[in-house]
């Protein structure tokens, strides 16, 4: 079974294309990178077909979760963290993992909350969180200037759940890595108040491949790479999006958390 639904893609020809993470500041540099919406085919894995993560870049999995509160980012890095990192080292059979940054996204959220909880809206374009560039960046700030030295392979790896279920609005699509040309992905600058990160905006091209998981629990999760160190291969990334699903026109708000990890490899 597939949907047909609109995602948007990074227009082609965009020069220095750059955005910033949050709201534009007042009076800055107008953002460059632009969009255009694709139609595409977004097929349902649960007609049988099965996504594994070193040959397609991610993998839908049945890890439930003991943590029963999202709404408190003190109690996410609390619990949720350790949690989320027995997952994705058990999963990987990586040596380490290190979790280090959450988001909570709920659909019809306008904007992030005044609060220290940040709700955001979930995000309706191709890309993944990071390139080779900031990766590295990340994997140096969190664990020391030439942390690679000491390992054989790192990942920058996703683990993104529902938190309330069945899910229907704004659910994730993943790109079948295997079918995404090194060229359609452009590094672009993200802009925060206090630094430049940056990371992969999608192009669309016709051969590329979607998948999502219809009606997923709170018990489900996709873990998904957006960087691996490993010698290039089939399963080196995935992009993501967010889609409106049209057989599913007038339901609740989506509810989602996800946390970035890097995986470690001795």
């Amino acid at each position: 079974m597939a949907v047909r639904a609109e995602i948007e893609f990074l227009a082609p020809g965009t020069e220095r294309p750059f955005t910033y993470a949050h709201e534009t500041p007042s009076g800055a540099e107008p953002e460059t990178a632009r969009f255009v919406g694709h139609a595409v085919e977004i097929r349902d894995l649960r007609g049988g077909e099965v996504l594994r993560l070193d040959e397609h870049g991610g993998t839908l999995g049945r890890w439930p979760t003991r943590v029963q509160r999202f709404d408190d980012d003190d109690y996410i890095r609390e619990r949720y963290y350790p949690e989320s990192a027995e997952i994705i080292q058990a999963a990987l059979g990586a040596d380490r993992v290190v979790v280090f940054d959450h988001n909570v996204r709920r659909g019809g959220s306008s904007a992030p909350r005044a609060d220290a909880h940040a709700v955001g809206r979930p995000v309706h374009h191709a890309h993944t969180d990071y390139t080779p560039r900031s990766a590295l960046d990340r994997l140096r700030h969190e664990l020391g200037l030439h942390a690679e030295a000491g390992l054989s392979r790192y990942l920058q790896i996703n683990l993104w759940r529902p938190i309330r279920g069945p899910l229907r609005d704004a659910p994730l699509a993943l790109c079948d890595a295997t079918s995404v040309a090194l060229d359609a992905l452009r590094a672009v600058e993200l802009r925060y108040p206090e630094r430049t990160g940056e990371i992969y905006y999608l192009m669309h091209e016709p051969e590329q491949r979607w998948y999502f998981a219809s009606d997923m629990t709170v018990d489900e999760a996709w873990l998904f790479k957006n960087f691996d160190s490993a010698p290039p291969g089939p399963g080196r990334a995935a992009p993501h999006s967010a889609f409106t699903d049209p057989g599913h026109p007038n339901v609740p708000p989506r509810e989602s958390v996800e946390v970035r990890a890097l995986a470690l490899f001795q």
